[in-house]
């Protein structure tokens, strides 16, 4: 009788032991959404197509852009915060819209919440005005500001931004008092200045360049610690009498909170790929741009960083009090 049981308990397990063990489906399974938190046509918008365009072979899936402008980068920001942690939608935003912004706004905080991926890429800015304003340097600018006190326009492609930052830190370090016009991009603002519409505006690399290029923009000052290489004979905003005055931002990539390690680790090794492409490296430099790459646990303490660097400088813009201590 013990024989019998034991051949039934043996059969009985059997057809257990040989069942195998669920696989999960490899990631990607499907196409990714890539939120950016601008309009066409400016840096941001560029630099997230091109990275889309590089991620797509390596995931092997279509990493579709979607452009979600306006509220300072939030309206991109807000759906990936709420989506499902699978790795299949993320977003592309800068610097300001993923720090500065939400603590304008007082409400949900992403970089305390969302999953650092990767940074992308280095922005840098140059402050330019249309070539037919008569100011040669930033002295010119500022003793125009001083003679006509809320006289002068400048534009930014959304409160947060890293061109909105400089331009705030100019007002407060000059003593001047100046109108913002806010855009949805920094393509609108671009276009505004072009016709003229207003005055000057710190504006990003890939977006400033060609008009310098083509005499319609002249490019003031660069608020970084050394000279560009595409902007050689452009002076830092250091040399212009601004010492202490530099800006870095960046654009990097998040996914929704809680998305698995794994997940991570598979986005952010592509990330860097692409980014490292040999053509990229040569788009990016015509763009006045610099890849980036980085871990995703270096990414969020860079982030950590200059939240708190720049945050009580827009504060204080938000409160009326952007004045020089």
């Amino acid at each position: 009788m013990s024989t019998r049981r034991a051949l039934l308990a043996a059969a009985l397990a059997a057809p257990t032991l040989a069942l195998p063990a669920l696989a999960q489906p490899a990631f990607p399974s499907r196409p990714i959404r890539l939120l950016v938190g601008s309009s066409n046509g400016g840096s941001q918008d560029i630099t997230a197509r091109l990275l889309a365009s590089r991620l797509a072979p390596l995931l092997g899936q279509q990493v579709v852009v979607e452009n979600r402008g306006g509220a300072g980068g939030a309206l991109a920001t807000e759906p990936v915060r709420l989506a499902a942690p699978d790795g299949h939608t993320l977003v592309f935003n800068n610097m300001g819209a993923f720090l500065v912004v939400p603590l304008l706004n007082g409400g949900p905080q992403p970089w305390e919440e969302m999953t650092p991926v990767s940074l992308v890429a280095d922005v840098l800015t140059v402050l330019v005005c249309p070539a037919e304003r008569p100011w040669r340097s930033v002295a010119d600018l500022v003793a125009a500001a001083k003679a006509a006190p809320g006289g002068l326009s400048w534009g930014h492609p959304g409160v947060g931004s890293s061109p909105w930052l400089a331009a705030l830190l100019l007002d407060r370090e000059a003593g001047i008092r100046t109108v913002e016009v806010p855009y949805r991009g920094g393509g609108p603002a671009m276009l505004d200045l072009l016709a003229g519409r207003i005055d000057y505006s710190f504006a990003t690399t890939p977006t400033a360049l060609p008009h310098v290029a083509t005499g319609k923009f002249r490019a003031l000052a660069v608020p970084t610690a050394a000279r560009l290489p595409t902007l050689p004979g452009v002076p830092t905003m250091m040399e212009s009498g601004f010492p202490g005055f530099a800006l870095r931002s960046w654009f990097g990539v998040m996914a929704p909170p809680g998305t698995p390690p794994a997940v991570v680790a598979v986005l952010n090794r592509a990330i860097n790929q692409a980014m490292a492409d040999p053509e990229v490296l040569v788009i990016l430099g015509q763009q006045g741009e610099a890849p980036l790459h980085s871990t995703p646990e270096e990414f969020a303490r860079i982030g950590t960083a200059e939240r708190a660097l720049w945050g009580p400088l827009a504060l204080a813009a938000a409160r009326g009090q952007n004045t020089r201590p």
